[in-house]
């Protein structure tokens, strides 16, 4: 295997846990990452591929293999290319290809060698490029091309060398870049670039120094970029970009103390490269262009108006996409990063920290249907308190207030409303109120989410002819809108993106009450079932402000839940009579909708739902009095888990006449 340009360890969340992830290689739209990543469920090395919508996914093993890496995405993202050991080869390494709709496909060895591994591919992702033992030239390691048409070709050796190995491909994959033992120059290490019709070429050496190493080529195949011992520079290693019309020229170092730099990646055109430059103890991560020259990550952001003060230093850019506005790398915290100055905003991110911020706005519908929770079970959630008989009228005001800290949540919600209920009959009982609804969440990186609305709850009670049963059918409907402020850190510096959106929400409960069913001295139980359906709308926005603002999809979501309770009822005089209720909960649905959209101008990604806890219990003690000329009540709630209320009060006044 060639020795290639320094790279460092990179956390992209980690595979199941483990100890590291290793980007090399992004995709032209700069959305798709590769590399390697310690599996911690099985404390072994895999290949992963990167999206914001799938996260850090394992690539597998080959054939039941013991490790494998990604080292090259095509433009599209779709085919990787890398190195695995073959469980089939008695675990010999072997180049691959990966698709999703194939797997991981060895790609062979050159003439029965030993092994083989896969280092680039070209945009549409169907010529491969790497080194492998070639078995007719008793294993020594050539640089090969692979097409389906061809298998693994041979690139042959440089004036009689014994050694090559292809590192780059251009986007058609007819120019290939890498590096050889030249024959002419004592087996010294020498770039090449080759094409079908010159063969292998030499690229030369810095200013006379003592190798050279080419790395990556641009789409056309006429810029090749890598590493050289530098003959002006005590042969101490360089950056370079070469074209036919330049030769071979350094790029420098950042700093006049750095000793050494590299070069990792090229864009399409030619023109930005991106790499390393240190000492020997510290790197930094840098952009050149001929007209900037080279720049630390740093300073390009600083020069497009993004502080980085607050920032983890970037300690090398691994690699750049087609347009050399999205750059992605190490930051000193050992998390990746990606970098960027497009239209849609400018800034650096942490990749975790950021996914967590869109994970955290995956709840929105799941707090909507908590505020038609909170209505349906706190402010009607009582139906056998207050019947009408024949002919008599009420009116109420009522109003809630809840906290929301189970699991994830972490808010405050409350719902005020008048009511009207009158008796129709001795069996039939009509209500209807209007009301606001208002809730806030807290949410990563200091974000906030609120929902406010006004909704209305049409009722109807009905007794069951000649039984102490009670039926009664609740609607729900909220028309509301939703501000969302989504937290987090750009360049190291606490940032928002703000977007407003329109949410509606209905629900229908059916439910069913023994009223009365059993009598214990002057205490009265009452069992009950119901169901309730629930179901949010959430039109898709597009935040402002913020370097990384992201356009989301719209989505709905709908929940089912069925509770089974028994309430409790004890005069204590003619004025009080205490409340009590136990209840238990179970809602069908075990995880919420996801949640999807897009980074402009970046990619689109899928955030998963939240997990819902299925199973929860509620409690209830509370009282009424006659106060004045009406009834007061006021009761306490609260539940063991679930994405509900943890707790709220309840409080109303009634009048009836």
């Amino acid at each position: 295997m060639p020795a290639l340009a320094a790279d460092g360890l990179f956390d992209l969340g980690t595979l199941n846990g483990g100890s590291y992830a290793m980007p090399w290689d992004i995709n032209a739209a700069g959305d798709v990452v590769v590399g390697e990543g310690d599996d911690g469920a099985i404390s072994s090395a895999r290949a992963f591929r990167w999206t914001e919508a799938t996260g850090i996914v394992s690539l597998g093993a080959l054939n039941g293999g013991m490790a494998s890496v990604a080292y090259s995405v095509n433009a599209a993202g779709n085919v990787v290319v890398g190195a695995a050991f073959d469980g089939a080869a008695s675990n010999a390494s072997r180049a691959y290809r990966w698709t999703q709709a194939t797997g991981m496909i060895s790609l062979g060895t050159l003439n029965g060698g030993l092994q083989s591994s896969a280092y680039d591919v070209n945009d549409a992702g169907d010529v491969v490029v790497g080194a492998a033992d070639d078995g007719a030239a008793s294993n020594a390691l050539r640089a090969f091309r692979w097409t389906q048409a061809t298998g693994m070709i041979s690139l042959g050796m440089l004036n009689g060398g014994q050694y090559s190995a292809a590192t780059g491909i251009n986007a058609t994959g007819d120019v290939v870049v890498g590096e050889a033992e030249d024959g002419t120059a004592g087996n010294a290490i020498r770039a090449f670039r080759w094409t079908q019709a010159t063969g292998m070429i030499n690229l030369g050496t810095l200013n006379g120094g003592a190798g050279s190493r080419a790395r990556r080529t641009n789409a056309t195949g006429d810029v090749v970029i890598g590493a050289a011992y530098d003959g002006a520079a005590g042969n101490a290693i360089r950056a370079f970009r070469w074209t036919q019309s330049t030769g071979m020229i350094s790029l420098g170092t950042l700093l006049n103390s750095d000793t050494d730099s590299a070069a990792l990646a090229i864009n399409a055109v030619g023109d930005v490269v991106v790499g390393w430059s240190g000492d020997g103890s510290n790197m930094a991560a840098y952009r050149w262009t001929q007209t900037t020259g080279m720049q630390s990550l740093e300073q390009w952001l600083a020069s497009n108006g993004v502080d980085t003060s607050s920032s983890p230093a970037a300690l090398a850019a691994t690699a750049v996409n087609a347009d050399g506005n999205v750059i992605t790398g190490q930051l000193q915290n050992n998390h990746p990063f990606i970098a960027r100055v497009t239209p849609a905003g400018n800034g650096l991110i942490d990749i975790d920290e950021y996914y967590r911020s869109l994970a955290g706005q995956a709840g929105l519908t799941t707090y909507a249907i908590q505020d038609a929770d909170l209505v349906l079970n706190g402010a009607h959630g009582s139906p056998m308190r207050g019947l009408l008989a024949s002919g008599q009228q009420a009116f109420w005001v009522t109003g809630d207030w809840a906290r929301s800290d189970h699991g994830e949540l972490n808010g405050r919600l409350g719902a005020g409303e008048i009511g009207y209920g009158r008796g129709l009959g001795d069996r039939l009982m009509l209500k209807f109120s209007l009301g606001r609804s208002d809730g806030r969440q807290d949410t990563s990186f200091n974000g906030d989410t609120r929902l406010d609305g006004t909704y209305v709850v049409p009722e109807l009670i009905m007794a069951v002819a000649d039984t102490s049963l009670r039926a009664s059918i609740s609607g729900y409907y909220n028309n509301g809108s939703a501000r969302i402020d989504r937290g987090y850190f750009n360049a190291g510096s606490p940032t928002t993106s703000r977007g407003n959106t329109d949410v509606r929400t209905a629900a229908l409960r059916l439910r069913l009450d023994w009223l009365d069913a059993a009598i214990l001295g002057k205490t009265a139980l009452t069992p009950y079932a119901s169901v309730i359906g629930y179901r949010t709308q959430i039109d898709g926005y597009t935040e402002s402000s913020g370097g990384f603002p992201v356009r989301w999809d719209s989505r709905s979501e709908r929940s089912t839940q069925m509770r089974l309770g028994l309430d409790v009822v004890t005069p204590v005089n003619d004025r009080v009579t205490l409340l009590g209720r136990i209840e238990a909960v179970h809602r069908f649905e075990n995880r919420g909708e996801n949640a999807r959209g897009e980074i402009l101008d970046l990619n689109a990604f899928s955030i998963d739902g939240l997990a819902y806890r299925q199973d929860w219990l509620r409690a209830a003690v509370g009282a009424e009095s006659r106060l004045g000329p009406g009834i007061g009540s006021m009761m306490l709630n609260a539940t063991t888990e679930g994405e509900t209320p943890s707790w709220w009060l309840f409080a109303s006044y009634r009048w009836v006449y």
